[in-house]
């Protein structure tokens, strides 16, 4: 078994195994703290929707197959369990991973720490466990730092580098605040009252990292991001959340573009950070794609206008300074839609300064650990090897593309291939290229019609560009603005 796949593709026997030994006792609350990109609304959602009568599956499968859409691998998981000190998990992974690996097990044990097996007996007898220590390293992460490709032993000890990151936190946090000079900053109050205390219907949006108010702030309609105050989920949780913040604010604050959504003013004087964004009032290109809430379905010519703002965009990021801006998490729910239906790249909270995809042997893209989204939407070599360059954010526009054009989600369980780029390539490969037979099987057919011929033209021009972008050799992948040029090309 390859230690790098991901958490999923892990035999069943040993996912069963796992999976009832922490779903005793709620034990796979304790695992938590130590999984980056595991946010407060994905704990909820194992615990609302793990009851065996509506989905056969419990919590510990839910936030496991959550945890591997983010592009976590069987190795990652081991690692987790070393934090956690949860030995017998790892006894159930041991022929999972490579044996060099094995000597984690022997220091959780040296450590004096208790065993998953003790965990469970105390769990059945009483349910005020004590959590672990939170201290999650990121050395699960694959990170380029880990040289051999695995832990140190320094992986499951408390990080003792805490002034390098001060001092790194430090200046990005000088950088950031420099290219907001600009930027009105506005107080915890006035936002408090532009939400109507952030009420609850008024809730317009919730990830990962934050909730989206619709606000009215200086008589103008606003949406305002609050971030999570993270309570219970440990330091790691925190650092990462207040990352996302001030990154998304350097982003916004530095680049302007009319396809980039635009930032209004910040919030740091309150509990949690907050930032105000002009208000969407046409809501994300999921919502319409889906026709949310009754909405019209948009024309061929909605679609590829949306499609070229969009790539516009992403152009403007990737070329704009010495280095990329990698956005990192490119999706149909990141790209808003004004009231004239002008798209918006947003949640920049990912977003990373990386590089031009080059050749090989003059350039070694970045590799980060960072960077997390959904699963459809990333490359192969983002998944197995977290590489990072232009030609990330150039596969999942390509998804998004794939989107516009047939109406289906990026990723469907009872759909094989599961992702839409593999089902789209099948679909294309199973006919011959031949565009009539595609457009009649694969076409959004929600979208109006004005004849077959010109329908069948808009329909392949995003097909055909899609399929190109979501390629899975990233050197046959093109540039953003070749993406740009061929959209904009004469039907």
């Amino acid at each position: 078994m390859d230690e790098t796949a991901l958490i999923h593709e892990m035999p069943y026997e040993a996912m069963r195994d796992i999976c009832e030994l922490l779903d005793s006792g709620d034990i796979w609350t304790e695992i938590v703290p130590f999984m980056p990109g595991i946010a407060n609304n994905d704990v909820d959602g194992c615990k609302k929707y793990a009851v065996s009568d509506k989905t056969g599956y419990g919590p510990t499968w839910l936030l496991l197959r959550i945890w591997a859409s983010k592009g976590y691998s069987i190795l990652d998981l081991y690692i987790v369990f070393a934090h956690a000190k949860m030995v017998r998990c790892m006894e159930m992974m041991r022929g999972l991973v490579n044996s060099k690996h094995h000597y984690l097990e022997q220091l959780c044990i040296g450590e004096g720490r208790v065993s998953s097996a003790a965990r469970v007996s105390a769990a059945n007898t009483s349910q005020s466990g004590t959590r672990p220590h939170q201290n999650w390293s990121q050395a699960g992460s694959r990170n380029s730092g880990a040289e051999h490709g695995g832990p140190s032993s320094s992986s499951v000890r408390p990080p003792t580098a805490a002034d390098t990151h001060a001092s790194s936190s430090t200046d990005d946090s000088a950088r950031i605040f420099t290219g907001l000079q600009n930027t009105p900053q506005v107080s915890y109050h006035e936002l408090e009252l532009a939400t109507d205390n952030f009420a609850k219907n008024q809730m317009i949006g919730k990830g990962g990292y934050g909730v989206v108010y619709r606000g009215e702030w200086k008589q103008t309609k606003v949406a305002v991001k609050r971030l999570h105050a993270g309570v219970d989920r440990g330091n790691q949780f925190e650092k990462e959340r207040l990352r996302q913040s001030l990154q998304e604010l350097r982003t916004l604050a530095k680049y302007r573009h009319d396809n980039i959504l635009p930032l209004y003013a910040f919030s740091l004087d309150g509990p949690e950070p907050c930032l105000v964004y002009q208000f969407m009032a046409n809501g994300s290109l999921e919502d319409r794609i889906l026709c949310r809430e009754g909405s019209l379905p948009l024309s061929w010519r909605q679609k590829l206008d949306i499609a070229e703002g969009a790539a516009r965009g992403l152009h403007f990021l990737h070329t704009i300074g010495r280095t990329p801006i990698i956005h990192g998490d490119v999706k149909t729910a990141n790209i808003l839609l004004d009231k004239h239906l002008e798209p918006k790249l947003g949640d920049f909270g990912l977003s990373r300064d990386g590089q031009v995809e080059a050749d090989a042997e003059e350039k070694f893209p970045l590799i980060a650990s960072h960077i997390k989204g959904t699963l459809a939407y990333l490359p192969p070599e983002f998944i197995t090897s977290k590489i990072l360059s232009t030609k990330l954010d150039v596969y999942s526009f390509g998804v998004v593309l794939l989107e516009l054009a047939t109406g289906l989600r990026a990723y469907i369980d009872t759909r094989e291939p599961h992702g839409l780029a593999d089902y789209c390539a099948v679909i294309d490969e199973k006919n011959d290229h031949k565009p009539m037979p595609i457009f009649n099987q694969l076409v959004d057919k929600r979208t109006p019609t004005h004849g077959a011929e010109i329908d069948e033209a808009f329909f392949s021009r995003l097909l055909r560009v899609g399929l190109q972008c979501s390629k899975k050799d990233r050197a046959e992948r093109p540039t953003c603005k070749e993406i740009v040029e061929d959209l904009v090309a004469k039907i």
